[in-house]
């Protein structure tokens, strides 16, 4: 139990990471190269995302060895790509029960990262394929 909650804390510090990062870049982007703020985000999003994988990859699910990495970058990023409309989803089943967008997007945003360290720790960096720490 103490090894899921401390895997659990590193997947959130990890996405905190990934959001600064993020943030960074596009602002970087935005205000210091005056880049069109769509490319901008764009390639801030795709940064953030490279990121995040390798972090998780290493730091939270301590995946050692380069032995299947093609696969666990091809499910993560397909997930990821597939977590936007979801979010959108639960967002607006969130928004039928409470007219508050705020907190329909805090509650959605919180359901998400429970389902995203789910899919990370069951269907990307599964245990059985890959050595860990």
């Amino acid at each position: 139990m103490q090894r899921h909650l401390i895997q659990f804390t590193r997947y959130l510090l990890v996405g905190g990471l990934t959001y600064g990062a993020d943030l960074s870049v596009f602002l970087l982007l935005f205000n210091v190269f005056e880049m069109d703020l769509l490319i901008a985000n764009m390639i801030s999003k795709v940064l953030a995302g490279v990121f995040s994988f390798a972090a998780h990859r290493a730091f939270t699910f301590g995946v050692t060895d380069a032995k299947g990495r093609a696969q666990q970058a091809v499910r993560y990023f397909t997930l990821l790509a597939l977590n936007i409309p979801l979010s959108a989803l639960i967002l607006s089943a969130i928004l039928w029960i409470t007219s508050m967008e705020v907190v329909a997007k805090i509650l959605a945003d919180i359901l998400l990262i429970f389902i995203s360290y789910a899919q990370s720790k069951l269907i990307v960096f599964k245990r059985s394929e890959t050595s860990h720490e």
